[in-house]
């Protein structure tokens, strides 16, 4: 590759030469003053592009900043570059071209070009935007300066190595989660969304409100202030759930990435163990507690990518994971009874199992989606479709149903 730009860089310096050469040899055999004008008037372009030829473009040197390295699926990537040389020459047209690439798809997602006049400068800045990033591990490895004299005869281009990489999250939105199963010292509460309060948890006091129970008053502080106040319990709910992310491909999959996102958003907000069980991996993760852990996961569903529905084999390596009791939420856009079968193989006891069943708009309710949610209705799963408008209020309307 190498030697074939040589061997075309060499071309172009032959064919600059062979017109200076052409340009005397004609003035010097036809004479007169237009045959010269024509040679005096070449004479300052080839000179300029021999010159440019033998310039060092190794002088270069560029910096890439990326002012955020985190984003949203759907955000604005906004990138500054500084572009120095260290041997001053009068640089006419210069193409700074910038590509960004998505690693987990291994295509180009970006690329951008700008046309700048150097003149004699040694530093030049040029700022780019990129809009709607998509989610993804996105790299930008080389920048490539490319050089040209007035008429394009000589070109020059080296790509310099710097290397960012931006992480773009699924998008999330305010889902109002609620607890699903009530699951408390050894009990098992199948209402939905039922909420006990543990008596035995006091996490502060409040101001007394009419219709609280006279055992919840904090005299402690009542001794001490004179006024009444009132203990306030832990609210224990299910504060364990299994969300299973279906991973194989469908027109739906950037939706089902951001409805698992807005989930274990949600219900870390309303502190519940949530367990994130995406197929494929070696590992489930861990219960998430944290804003840590949550980021973490976060950063898994941006660098998650479809698997192949002829490659796909139901998992039953959660057996250990749903063992720990809780609900368990399914998203996918295919329910199946060969997926669905598959990961109930691994549930044992009674559990309030909900499956979310996403579709890119409401007329995609129709033919074999229908027959299949009706036969896992069939089987005692609870089978939920919606789309992306109704994610925020996804277990409200199960709640309701």
């Amino acid at each position: 590759m190498k030697l074939r730009k040589f061997i075309a860089s060499l071309g172009r310096l032959l064919f600059v030469l062979l017109i200076l050469v052409g340009a005397f040899v004609f003035a010097m055999f036809q004479g007169g003053l237009v045959s010269w004008t024509i040679f005096y008037a070449i004479l300052p372009f080839t000179i300029y592009s021999i010159l440019l030829f033998l310039y060092p473009l190794s002088n270069f040197k560029v910096k890439r900043i990326v002012k955020v390295t985190h984003l949203q699926n759907g955000e604005k990537l906004r990138v500054k570059v500084f572009i120095k040389r260290k041997l001053p020459f009068p640089l006419l047209y210069t193409i700074i071209g910038d590509e960004w690439m998505d690693e987990g798809k291994k295509k180009t997602i970006g690329r951008v070009n700008k046309v700048l006049v150097f003149g004699w400068k040694q530093q030049l800045e040029w700022d780019y935007t990129i809009d709607k990033m998509p989610r993804g591990e996105h790299s930008a490895r080389h920048i490539q300066v490319e050089v040209t004299d007035f008429f394009g005869w000589i070109r020059k281009t080296v790509m310099i190595s710097t290397k960012n990489t931006v992480l773009v999250y699924p998008r999330t939105m305010d889902v109002d989660y609620m607890p699903i199963e009530s699951q408390y010292d050894g009990g098992l509460v199948n209402s939905p969304f039922n909420i006990v309060k543990d008596t035995t948890m006091v996490t502060g006091v409040r101001d007394y409100q009419f219709g609280d129970r006279v055992s919840w008053v904090h005299w402690k502080s009542f001794a001490r202030t004179q006024t009444l106040m009132t203990k306030e319990f832990d609210d224990r709910s299910s504060r364990d759930l299994s969300l299973i992310l279906d991973n194989r491909a469908s027109s739906t999959f950037e939706e089902q990435i951001e409805f698992a996102a807005s989930i274990m958003q949600g219900a870390i907000k309303e502190r519940s163990n949530i367990r994130l069980l995406p197929i494929g991996r070696d590992e489930p993760f861990s219960a998430l507690h944290s804003e840590e852990q949550f980021r973490l996961a976060l950063a898994y569903l941006a660098k998650i990518q479809p698997v192949n529905q002829d490659e796909f084999i139901p998992s039953t390596e959660f057996k250990k994971e749903l063992d720990n009791g809780g609900s368990i939420v399914i998203i996918t856009a295919r329910p199946t009874w060969h997926f669905l079968e598959a990961i109930l193989s691994n549930v044992t006891g009674t559990r309030t199992i909900i499956c979310f069943v996403v579709m890119k708009n409401k007329d995609s309710f129709t033919g074999n989606l229908v027959e299949e949610i009706k036969y896992a209705e069939s089987k005692g799963v609870t089978v939920h479709p919606l789309v992306r408008q109704q994610f925020s209020k996804a277990f409200s309307e199960v709640a309701q149903s």
